[in-house]
């Protein structure tokens, strides 16, 4: 097939291959180096604003590790169902309520499965940036054997670059794939990005972030899971450069409400050197996210604050009602255990709350019941 002519501009060129010609990108860093627009400069400093707002108010809320946990839990649930998965962020609380840390399940749904070890990636890798240690390529095939516990598609190489060329149908219908680089290209492009990462980029470091995730996933060095990376990616870097001082803000609902636009932003990067449109698109994902992780935390600061004034007295209900935020999904066991109350007292406290209509059960079972905060979820979600 022939290879199609690219525009200078293009940071990069196909390579006649069979039956699809390879995209092989340049090496980072970009070269001319970008001059970004006013406009651009702006939208830029407008996500940092907001991302500022974001680390100011989740400092001052008595829930801060509960909803860490929780936005961590929606970036996984969203980053699995952008990939086809079909599973919800209640999915992942009530496997977590049924399996206590240090308990697995062997039957579980790959779906569930996919997002519970995006949990577990994201997890791990925020440890190793909040330990001092280097966003590197070892990091991230470890992060990509976590991904892919459990979950590979035979012949899939985990924990280390592809063997193979792959193709990458596009979302607009009678569009030809994409295909990546070759297997024998990957070690010097990615040897490249690692030095990029290492040396602090050269731009915002939300531009940078931009930059980052588009060489990834266009450079695409592993046989699969390289969506679930990239993006967990995002936030890695932002924390290892320590502009998020916590990562309350997490990109995949935005790219999952406008999969096809992000695809093709990318591809326009490739095909024409379309930077400035990619980050755009990008910055604003971040800054919208930012926006709804402000106002979802302020609405769950009022949520407490009702509960507080609501159930101000001194009984076991009014003290579990206050701490309803701490634990948002709960069976009447547990609460034996967060109150160190008598299992009738457990039952009597759900029964009152249920009553209330401040949470709800689950299930649907009449044994092993399950129950959710209504107005958390409401928020969460």
């Amino acid at each position: 097939m022939p290879t199609k002519e690219l525009p200078e501009d293009a940071p990069g060129k196909y390579v006649p291959y069979h039956p699809e010609p390879y995209y092989s990108p340049e090496p980072l860093p970009i070269e001319p180096k970008l001059e970004l627009p006013e406009q651009t400069r702006d939208l830029v400093a407008d996500a940092a604003y907001q991302i500022g707002r974001v680390d100011g108010i989740s400092s001052t809320v008595d829930f801060s590790a509960v909803l860490y946990t929780s936005l961590i839990r929606i970036e996984a649930v969203e980053s699995a169902r952008i990939e086809g998965a079909n599973v919800a962020y209640q999915d992942v609380e009530a496997y977590h309520t049924r399996h206590p840390e240090g308990q697995t399940d062997p039957k579980i749904e790959k779906d569930l499965k996919e997002a519970l070890n995006y949990e577990t990636a994201l997890t791990h890798g925020l440890n190793k940036i909040e330990s001092r240690e280097s966003l590197t390529l070892s990091l991230l095939k470890n992060l990509h054997s976590i991904l892919l516990e459990d979950v590979r598609n035979e012949g899939d190489v985990v924990g280390g670059f592809r063997d193979h060329m792959v193709h990458l149908a596009s979302p607009q219908p009678g569009k030809r794939p994409f295909v990546p680089p070759a297997p024998e290209g990957l070690n010097g492009l990615m040897t490249s990005f690692e030095s990029y990462i290492q040396m602090g980029g050269q731009y915002h470091p939300l531009v940078d972030a931009a930059i980052i995730h588009y060489f990834f996933e266009t450079v695409h060095p592993f046989s699969d899971g390289n969506g679930r990376l990239g993006r967990l990616l995002i936030i890695l870097y932002l924390a290892s450069e320590g502009y998020l001082e916590s990562p309350y803000i997490y990109p995949s609902a935005y790219f999952n409400r406008h999969k096809i636009e992000y695809v093709e932003r990318m591809r326009a990067v490739s095909e024409t050197g379309a930077w400035d449109e990619w980050i755009t698109f990008f910055v604003e994902g971040l800054r919208t996210q930012a926006e709804t992780s402000y106002n979802r935390t302020h609405r769950l600061r009022d949520l407490q604050a009702h509960y507080d004034k609501e159930y101000s007295g001194s009984t076991n209900t009014d003290k579990f009602a206050r701490q309803l935020l701490q634990y948002p999904y709960f069976t009447p066991l547990d609460l034996v255990d967060y109150l160190d109350v008598s299992r009738r007292t457990a039952y009597k406290i759900v029964e009152d709350l249920e009553s209330d209509g401040i949470i709800e059960e689950v299930t649907g079972k009449e044994r092993g019941k399950e129950y959710k905060a209504v107005e958390v979820f409401d928020i969460l979600n």
